[in-house]
């Protein structure tokens, strides 16, 4: 099913023997942000992409700031959502940090705790091999 998931980047193939394996192209997080904003047609049909850097762009803002670009990044994804389901996109999106299960889902990076569900809205649980995947769909539910 096409969507997001989220995961850390230890469990992926080559930290962990029998990890997860990542998909072939990698793109930055706000490199990501920036094409589907400019519209998904140079987006290929069927690619699968493992975007990185999340963790460092959430935590170059303060907290005050976080909820405001929290949102705006979560209605970036929203607005692009029909045209990644249509493109029938995979996305994994790697952590650095630890992904925390409370009530809400939280990334744990250099000592502060950034709420993720604000972007992603309710995600699902998976075991994958050993490691706690999150899914959710480009509609990001909420």
């Amino acid at each position: 099913m096409p969507g997001y998931e989220i995961f850390e980047k230890k469990v992926l193939k080559p930290y962990k023997e029998d990890g997860i394996k990542p998909y072939d192209l990698m793109i930055g997080f706000l490199d990501f942000l920036r094409e589907i904003k400019n519209g998904a047609e140079s987006i290929p049909r069927n690619s699968s992409f493992m975007v990185v850097g999340i963790d460092e762009v959430l935590y170059m803002t303060n907290s005050e700031e976080r909820f405001e670009l929290s949102r705006k990044i979560h209605n970036i994804l929203q607005a692009a959502a029909q045209d990644l389901y249509r493109k029938n996109m995979q996305v994994q999106i790697i952590c650095k940090g630890r992904l925390v299960r409370g009530d809400n889902l939280c990334l744990e990076y250099r000592g502060e705790r950034v709420p993720l569900d604000l972007i992603f809205g309710s995600t699902m649980t998976s075991d994958v091999r050993g490691a706690h995947v999150f899914t959710t769909g480009f509609n990001l539910s909420t």
